[in-house]
């Protein structure tokens, strides 16, 4: 344990030494403080310009997702940021050598990273949604985007060389979030389209609001991080 926590310490240091990431993990917060103050105001404006009821608030739930989401998209972006820093000044296999071991650097830079953001996720939806969750929604749908955004810290990391071409390929791996409005626009079955990505049956379980769709949300995600784990120890041994 006291490696783990060793090697964690070391991850936030480095964050804590670049202003860009720093940076990075305190955006969510802002984010929260717009979505939450800033859209209803948006939404006066509006409805006085074009003299309706409503034109935001029937999407009130999507703001709430894209909340859920940019957290630990963000918090797991730090995370591949800093561990293509070290791969490229070949930290990495030195540290896969150490009494930490493979197992825990990935540990202390994916697991640990998504927990945290998990409970910053958490605590942002109970402050700065636009509409009313419970603590079992706020919950499954927090755990689900947290699994999900392992998945892309994964995709940025394995296929990047440094941490120019990493943020490139993290701008690609948003278009992972383009799977939450698809239930709020499409109810065709084309929306099924989208399916593929978990996103979209994060979004359809919390628009519909049954279990059952919980079982696609969950197996989409694993089998993102699966794959992608795969090239991402490959990436670990090189």
């Amino acid at each position: 344990m006291k490696p783990l926590l060793r090697s964690f310490g070391i991850f936030m240091y480095q964050i804590s030494r670049d202003n860009m990431l720093w940076a990075v993990c305190i955006a969510p917060l802002l984010a929260a403080a717009f979505f939450r103050w800033g859209i209803p105001h948006i939404e006066i404006l509006l409805c006085e310009h074009f003299q309706q009821q409503a034109v935001l608030s029937e999407y009130y739930l999507l703001f709430d997702l894209f909340l859920s989401l940019i957290t630990p998209y963000l918090f797991c972006f730090a995370a591949a940021m800093v561990m293509l820093t070290e791969y490229d000044e070949n930290v990495t296999g030195y540290m896969a050598v150490t009494p930490i071991g493979k197992r825990g650097y990935v540990l202390s830079r994916l697991l640990l990273p998504a927990v945290i953001s998990f409970f910053a996720s958490m605590l942002l939806m109970h402050f700065f949604t636009l509409t009313v969750w419970t603590l079992w929604m706020t919950t499954i749908t927090c755990l689900l985007t947290s699994l999900l955004n392992v998945a892309i810290a994964l995709l940025v990391f394995s296929f990047s060389h440094n941490r120019v071409e990493g943020m490139a390929v993290a701008k690609l791996a948003g278009l992972v979030m383009l799977g939450l409005p698809v239930p709020f626009f499409l109810s065709s079955g084309v929306q099924y389209l989208f399916s593929p990505l978990p996103s979209f049956w994060i979004a359809k379980f919390c628009v519909k609001r049954d279990a059952i769709l919980l079982l696609p949300a969950i197996l989409s995600s694993l089998l993102w991080v699966w794959l992608l784990y795969r090239k991402f120890e490959q990436k670990l041994v090189r």
